[in-house]
């Protein structure tokens, strides 16, 4: 991107140079009054000429727009010459359009002058008749570059004190009276004008643009790496480039209901069998799908909402899934079954997080609890991960409870937290593997703010 900055500015550069070059020329010679249809035939030809070149004849939009400024300013229709009026006589844009919405006269007109001077600056059209459109006019000008026998006839008209010689198309050279008055000041004025140092100006701004244009690359260029390996982009990328809608998946609590209030009819209270008639959901998982589902659709992503008892694999072959919440999403429990850090609930009810390769070793959890029965803290776990029964990137947001899957939700949404996995992160894991461990502290059955525990890529 810096070379493409710089290769830029040296082209701008350039441009700028030649065009003040052509300034500094044109200053030399007198604007070119058309006078009979001869005068036009030669502004035809070299517009034919200018257009055959490849600067133009490639084009479409160009040649049309430089035609007809062309050909109405030698029928003397300059008032079509606006931009609106351009908008619907070359570009067929509808009466009513506005040009400030719609800036495609402006866009086409600085195109056609940068072609222009590009192919003034080829060294065998220097000597054509030049066609000019200057920045801020669509009524192009015409310039005959002046002839050393024109500037021998200058000098000769000084010396008879201010006379024009004309031909009258016999050969016979007419002379006229000009105001001695109008010559000389005419005269200084050219005289000023060439005194003026152009090419130090050039200089200077040319430096001025490229150290903008280098300064600007750096910044895009440092503004792009930024974003490409911050450790958000690298998280979500492989669930938000998918075409696919994201599959959210959140626990069905009702299918959980019959192992604690017995198997048998009569051991269950009518609660529990209203609750077996239908859908039961936790709040805390429910609260963490709904945020997640709002950080997808700000990166306009659609989202397709699933319990755990309702999703199927030709749900999660489909596209990108989230699967929200530890051991009451059968899912979870699932594709989190092989991983370096997995739930693992004994017999008595407690639940921890176990490192697979030292499960006798490392573990998180049970946590400690208050008088009151509620945990001191609680832990979660992250894993973004490419599965290969269903092909496709999934990403686990589960807790040891329900504060640790809210916690969990916050850390992938947090850019600052998130941020925590860059210190132990390859530069570019996007396409890696990754599971982390989240702990917070609870209080009063509310989760804190989530921070790292251990990660890991493979």
């Amino acid at each position: 991107m810096v070379k493409r900055a710089i290769a830029l500015a040296k082209l701008q550069t350039c441009a700028l140079s030649q065009a003040y070059e052509k300034m500094e020329e044109a200053s030399q010679t007198e604007r070119w009054v058309r006078k009979n249809a001869a005068d036009h035939d030669a502004i035809r030809s070299q517009l034919e000429r200018m257009l055959e070149d490849p600067l133009f004849r490639n084009s479409k939009r160009y040649p049309r727009f430089l035609r007809f400024v062309v050909e109405q300013s030698l029928a003397g229709k300059q008032s079509l010459l606006k931009e609106h009026s351009l908008g619907v006589e070359v570009f067929h844009r509808a009466p009513d359009y506005s040009p400030s919405q719609d800036t495609v006269v402006r866009l086409t007109a600085s195109e056609v002058r940068k072609r222009i001077a590009l192919y003034y600056q080829q060294p065998q059209h220097a000597g054509e008749l030049r066609i000019d459109l200057r920045p801020g006019s669509y009524i192009p000008l015409f310039y005959s570059i002046e002839s050393p026998s024109d500037r021998s006839q200058a000098s000769a008209q000084e010396e008879f004190g201010g006379r024009s010689a004309e031909t009258d198309g016999t050969g016979d050279v007419q002379v006229s009276e000009q105001q001695p008055s109008a010559a000389k000041e005419r005269g200084s004025l050219k005289s000023a004008a060439r005194r003026i140092p152009l090419r130090p100006r050039v200089l200077w701004l040319a430096g001025v643009v490229t150290v903008l244009a280098l300064v600007t690359g750096f910044l895009i260029w440092r503004y792009a790496e930024k974003v490409q390996y911050s450790a958000e982009h690298q998280l979500w990328a492989p669930i938000l480039d998918g075409r696919a809608d994201v599959t959210v998946v959140i626990p069905d609590l009702s299918q959980f209901v019959t192992s604690v209030a017995g198997k048998e009819p009569e051991q269950q209270g009518e609660l529990a069998l209203l609750m077996k008639t239908g859908e039961l959901v936790g709040y805390r998982d429910v609260l963490a799908g709904s945020k997640i589902a709002i950080f997808l659709a700000e990166h306009h992503k659609s989202v397709v909402l699933k319990l755990s008892t309702e999703a199927n694999y030709p749900d999660l072959q489909r596209g990108a899934s989230i699967l929200v919440g530890g051991v009451s999403n059968t899912w979870s429990i699932r594709v989190m079954a092989p991983l370096p850090y997995r739930l693992v609930v004994q017999q008595n009810g407690d639940r921890f997080i176990e490192d697979s390769g030292h499960p006798d070793r490392v573990r998180w959890g049970p946590a400690p609890r208050y008088p009151s029965g509620q945990t001191t803290e609680d832990f979660g776990l992250v894993a973004r991960i490419f599965d290969q029964t269903t092909g496709q990137p999934v990403l686990i947001v589960a807790g040891l409870g329900a504060n640790g899957t809210t916690a969990a939700g916050e850390f992938v949404q947090d850019p600052a937290r998130a941020g925590e996995l860059t210190l132990h992160a390859p530069r570019d894991w996007r396409h890696l593997n990754m599971e982390a461990v989240i702990r917070t502290q609870v209080f009063d059955n509310h989760s804190g703010p989530p921070h790292l525990v251990v990660c890991r890529f493979w």
